[in-house]
């Protein structure tokens, strides 16, 4: 088990545009796959659940983060779970400073959200003035859990628009745009901030 005596993480730098969808695939059915083609977007699917994610070089810091079930950093229950790593990443922007807050009610889905993920918002989620600005999702296995977290760096969701323009929801494109935004810092500052507050296990 020596493998697991230390938190991972991972930071993935992404080299082209890919639209990721959620494990239900749920958005499939909307996706509008000659944009797809015409733009050489590509297309997968995580593991985790939730709508579409966005991802081009440049636009996100995602990282992954690895707690071993046997820390006592973790936390079994799934919502104080979140909480605590949002409480983490709440802690790292506010350094910057980025007012934001930190949202710690239960989930809320709508069909805007099974499209797109930052539609939705889900505990440990960060949110200035409303739109969402850190996204978190969890893998949990007998191994322990792993947080994906996609913090935006650039707001630029034209494709998405674009991708689900004939879903049946009433101003689709503005409620897209106005669902997300993004901080005005480097992406390498936010990860050594963020890196020096992860508990050393």
């Amino acid at each position: 088990m020596e493998q697991w005596e230390h938190p991972t993480v991972w930071a993935i730098d992404a080299k082209d545009s890919c639209i990721v969808l959620g494990s239900s695939e749920r958005e499939k059915a909307f996706l509008d796959f000659t944009y797809l083609d015409r733009e050489g977007l590509n297309l997968v699917t995580r593991r985790s659940g939730g709508g579409a994610v966005l991802v081009e070089p440049g636009h996100l810091l995602w990282v992954d983060v690895f707690i071993p079930n046997h820390s006592l950093f973790w936390v079994e229950d799934v919502k104080l779970s979140a909480l605590w790593m949002g409480r983490i990443w709440h802690e790292t922007l506010q350094e910057f400073p980025v007012e934001c807050s930190m949202y710690e009610g239960k989930f809320r889905r709508s069909p805007l959200s099974d499209l797109v993920c930052f539609a939705g918002q889900s505990p440990g989620e960060i949110f200035i003035q409303g739109q969402k600005v850190l996204g978190i999702s969890q893998r949990r296995s007998k191994h322990g859990t792993r947080y994906q977290c996609a913090l935006v760096l650039k707001w630029s969701p034209r494709h998405l628009i674009n991708l689900f323009h004939s879903a049946p929801i009433q101003d689709l494109a503005k409620r897209i745009q106005g669902c997300g935004t993004a901080i005005n810092c480097r992406q390498e500052d936010v990860l050594e901030a963020f890196l020096s507050r992860l508990p050393n296990i």
